[in-house]
């Protein structure tokens, strides 16, 4: 199993360089051929610099399978690493930047039914700072003082979205409001992709000792 995973894993990564969406087919493709169980033995073998470069390049319209299956604390490791490719954005990055957290965090909480799985993602993101960070962005300069909490909000919007945290956890809702209500959209960018860019430093070098490594 391992030496397939690793060959496997060899040919997404190989794949996500050129296309995330296309490697996240492939993903599917493999838990269809082989089944979960294998698709997350080669997730497994994988980095999670590519991990997050296919599913950001997914959405809740056609969320990558990754994060259906990942483990909350990958979903995490995730969350702290997709910032590092914001930093080619054009003239627009405040906007963009909300928009790929946005994207993001649909996906993950909005795309599927499991809702005891979406609240372990959701307790591990909130008990990381930058994962409070990254889960608080796309709210901030928003006003929802007028929300109307007991009306269906339109799918896929941000008043989705909150009020989905909301429903998994009064307290994560809470934390996420505060945030958002005191943070500026400059400052929270920054520190996420601060962070994110520190995250790779070491991922990059643990590869690097890996291929040193003795036999």
């Amino acid at each position: 199993m391992t030496t397939n995973a690793l060959v496997l894993a060899s040919d997404i990564i190989e794949q996500a360089q050129q296309s995330g969406r296309r490697a996240g087919t492939s993903l599917e493709a493999i838990a269809s051929e082989h089944g979960d169980e294998t698709m997350l033995a080669v997730l497994t073998e994988m980095d999670i610099l590519t991990v997050a470069k296919i599913v950001r390049e997914h959405d809740a319209t056609i969320p990558s399978i990754a994060t259906w299956l990942m483990d909350a604390e990958s979903i995490k490791q995730l969350l702290n690493v997709e910032p590092s490719y914001w930093q080619n954005m054009d003239e627009d990055h405040v906007f963009c930047a909300q928009t790929e957290a946005h994207s993001l965090l649909t996906q993950i909480f909005l795309s599927s039914d499991d809702e005891e799985k979406q609240l372990e993602v959701l307790k591990a993101i909130v008990e990381d700072d930058f994962g409070l960070l990254y889960l608080a962005l796309p709210f901030v300069g928003h006003d929802f003082s007028e929300l109307e909490e007991d009306e269906e909000q339109t799918s896929g919007s941000i008043e989705e979205l909150l009020m989905k945290i909301k429903a998994l956890s009064e307290e994560a809702y809470r934390e996420v409001m505060t945030v958002s209500s005191n943070g500026t959209l400059e400052n929270i960018e920054n520190s996420l992709k601060q962070n994110a860019n520190k995250q790779r430093v070491t991922a990059v070098e643990m590869d690097t000792d890996d291929m040193f490594a003795p036999l």
